[in-house]
């Protein structure tokens, strides 16, 4: 790496041939032009394959993570955070290679009472009816709120609600998912966001149905 000084131009940026110029402060700088790696070590090749997979898979509800791991996990949290949880905590192996475990993922993180014996039904016309006991929630814990993910791995396709669930206090919220996710075998998640927005409970998985 060289340094300009009232060189080239008084300096340049960008690529020029096989060098390339970038500034840092009032100083020009110069180096060989970096180039793109294509050989990568079994372990690396794994570790992005991982990566990759994880990325698709938690993609679909992002929007969901942002909030459900608002501070949670790392110091970004975010959908950073959901995709570092996943990677040391969701992926397994078995004899047939990785994989994501449903019951292992979570949508939301944080220190917020979990839901108290939590229920699914699966109603007439595809409702989804959530229950929990909310008789020990506790007064400051009532205007928690639920958010919830249904989701479909296979195509991708997921329900959600994020900040119009119902409260704590309620001890329960029914929905009917969207006509993509009827007849599919769909897994279901809820957690509970604080009133003021400050924080999040650990989510729970309800299980995997068929709608």
């Amino acid at each position: 790496m060289g340094k300009l000084k009232n060189g080239i131009l008084n300096g340049f940026s960008g690529k020029i041939g096989p060098v390339e110029g970038y500034q840092t402060g009032e100083d020009y700088y110069i180096r060989a032009k970096r180039r793109p790696r294509t050989k990568f070590t079994p372990k690396e090749l794994l570790s992005q394959a991982k990566f990759k997979m994880v990325r698709t898979y938690l993609s679909p509800f992002i929007d969901v993570l942002k909030v459900g791991f608002a501070g949670h996990y790392t110091k970004t949290g975010g959908f950073r955070g959901a995709i570092s949880y996943t990677m040391k905590e969701v992926i397994q192996e078995n004899a047939e290679g990785f994989f994501i475990d449903p019951q292992l993922v979570k949508i939301s993180g944080g220190i917020l009472a979990p839901a108290e014996n939590p229920q699914v039904e699966i109603g007439a016309g595809k409702e989804v009816s959530i229950s929990w006991d909310q008789s020990n929630s506790g007064w400051q814990h009532r205007g928690d709120q639920l958010m919830l993910l249904v989701y479909d791995a296979v195509s991708g396709v997921i329900d959600k609600r994020i900040f119009d669930g119902a409260y704590r206090q309620a001890g329960e919220f029914k929905m009917t998912p969207k006509v993509k996710l009827h007849n599919k075998e769909v897994d279901i998640y809820i957690g509970f966001l604080a009133a003021d927005r400050s924080g999040q409970s650990d989510s729970q998985y309800l299980g995997r149905f068929m709608l």
